[in-house]
């Protein structure tokens, strides 16, 4: 496997079939996901995208824009050519996953399965809040508190925010400085995925990213707000497995 720091693997055997792609949401780094490959299906990789500044790159430059980071993850993607993959996103990780997607299409690499996006809106869907990632850090702060996705305890630590808040800005700039360029949709299926209580964006604009495709469409609502994937872990990681479950099932029929 890869040893570009882009990719960190938490689940691989030479046997797979399969390797499933994971693209963290903003603020968040590449071990959102650790824990997924204990239930993942057999004969299926993970690997999650680690962005620059957390984790194992702590120390390497934020980047704030998405085709900088598109860019980036498709010069090392050559060493996942041999299985077949499926990509998962969360929020700003979903519009990255699409985006890596359409660049992975434009330079003739080989294409993907599948594409799970969970937890934002449509990206040809105009940004419809103020943006906030210039906001002071008090008001950033308070801002942050609406998506439920850092504990108060952090929140409230100024030296921990320290090392958060520059993170938290860069990635809520790549998703609110980002620009959709019309293409022709995606050739393979899409599964949208969102939060009953998400009120960070119009759940109608979910249903949207059934234009992003002329194959198939399917979109569903699961118990929680913005960060339904943590209190719904076991319904998003049973959607997951049932992706990658009819994914190897062809594979395995073609082959």
């Amino acid at each position: 496997m890869s040893k570009s720091n882009w990719f960190m693997p938490f689940k691989y055997n030479t046997n797979s079939y399969i390797r499933l792609f994971c693209f963290h949401y903003g603020g968040g780094s590449a071990s959102a996901y650790r824990e997924w490959s204990k239930d993942l299906i057999d004969n299926a990789d993970l690997v999650a995208i680690q962005l620059p500044g957390r984790e194992n790159r702590f120390s390497e430059p934020l980047i704030n824009n998405v085709s900088e980071i598109v860019n980036q993850l498709s010069l090392d993607f050559n060493d996942y050519l041999d299985k077949p993959c499926v990509f998962f996103g969360h929020s700003i990780g979903a519009l990255i996953a699409f985006e890596f997607a359409r660049i992975l299409r434009k330079n003739k690499i080989r294409q993907i399965k599948y594409l799970i996006i969970s937890g934002t809106k449509a990206p040809q869907v105009p940004l419809k809040r103020t943006p906030i990632h210039n906001l002071p850090d008090s008001e950033l702060i308070e801002k942050i508190r609406q998506y439920n996705g850092i504990p108060n305890y952090i929140l409230e630590d100024k030296e921990l925010m320290a090392i958060f808040l520059p993170i938290i800005r860069a990635d809520f700039c790549v998703s609110e400085t980002y620009s959709y360029n019309a293409e022709p949709p995606l050739t393979y299926p899409i599964t949208a995925l969102g939060g009953l209580d998400d009120n960070t964006f119009d759940s109608n604009d979910l249903l949207k990213w059934q234009e992003q495709t002329n194959s198939s469409f399917e979109h569903q609502l699961l118990p929680g707000d913005h960060f339904f994937i943590k209190s719904s872990n076991q319904q998003v990681i049973n959607i997951v497995n049932k992706v990658l479950y009819n994914e190897i099932t062809k594979f395995v029929t073609i082959n």
